[in-house]
Parts: structure tokens; sequence; C-alpha cells
């Protein structure tokens, strides 16, 4: 058995850290799946895929031009046919989609 005194204990605490949080950055995020409108928390959300599918009755706040490529939870690249969405987990959404949480984007 050997003998660790204060200062290697601290150094060797450390290290440890170190490199647990260096392996933490090297793991890839692995992808979310795409959502479905069959989703129950996006069934809840009024989520479509396609915004002129929103039931307007329902959704009364719905407005023309409303959609995830508009909200400011989206954050897919123009052209994308799906993007990640903050409001779900980041789960992908295409940029026709729409929930009821829309917020849109410069308010």
């Amino acid at each position: 058995m050997s003998v660790c005194n204060r200062r290697q204990f601290i150094v060797r605490v450390g290290v440890g850290a170190s490199a647990l949080a260096l392996a933490r950055l090297g793991v890839a995020e692995e992808a979310k799946p795409a959502l479905t409108e069959d989703d129950a928390y996006a069934k809840s959300m009024g989520f479509k895929l396609d915004a002129s599918q929103v039931d307007r009755a329902k959704f009364t706040k719905f407005e023309e031009g409303q959609s995830c490529s508009t909200c400011q939870l989206y954050s897919g690249a123009e052209g994308d046919p799906l993007g990640p969405c903050s409001f779900f987990g980041g789960r992908l959404v295409p940029p026709t989609g729409w929930c009821r949480n829309f917020k849109p984007k410069n308010a």
C-alpha cells in the first residue's frame, strides 16, 4: 500500500476531475428523433407538421405566416428539411410545422 500525502491527493483529484470534464466534451451528442403529430406531448401542444393544417377554431391565436421556421425556438438552418426545436427538447421538426407555443423571431 502506497502512502499518499495531501499534495499528491489534491493533484490526483484535480487530474481526475479534469479528465472527466474533457471526456464529457469528447462524447458526441446523440441525434434526436423527429417529432411526430402522434407524440402525446406534441398532441397536447397542437403540433402540426404543416401549419396549414392547424385547427383555427381551437387555436385562435394562430395567424397566417406562423411556422416553425419563423419561431425563435426553432434553430434549423434555412433549406434544411428538419431542424431542432428547443421547446421540444431539441427534437427535430419541419420548418413548415407549428405548435401553440409559437414565439415570433425578434419579438
